[in-house]
């Protein structure tokens, strides 16, 4: 019986926390004198790029290319991993 009085109490307190009043973007899409944008054309493939077969690279070089880059001034260069040390 407990149970079922918190969970009566617990529905009560949610109830209390919904709006009265619908919200304005719900009710202005029914209002006609909104005005709207005019539907314009846009290609299906508009954004599309092409990808295409190349050979395969050597994975230590791209990731070279993509890591962290070295401050030369600092002499922070990674000449030491190209030679395999």
């Amino acid at each position: 019986m407990m149970k079922l009085i918190s969970l009566a109490a617990l529905g009560l307190g949610l109830a209390a926390c919904v709006p009265t009043q619908h919200p304005s973007y719900l009710v202005s899409a029914a209002n006609p004198a909104v005005g709207t944008r005019p539907p314009t054309y846009s290609s299906v493939t508009a954004g599309i790029r092409g990808y295409d077969v190349v050979d395969p690279l050597d994975w230590r070089e791209l990731n070279r290319r993509v890591g962290p880059q070295g401050d030369p001034e600092r002499g922070d260069s990674d000449d030491a991993a190209r030679r395999g040390r």
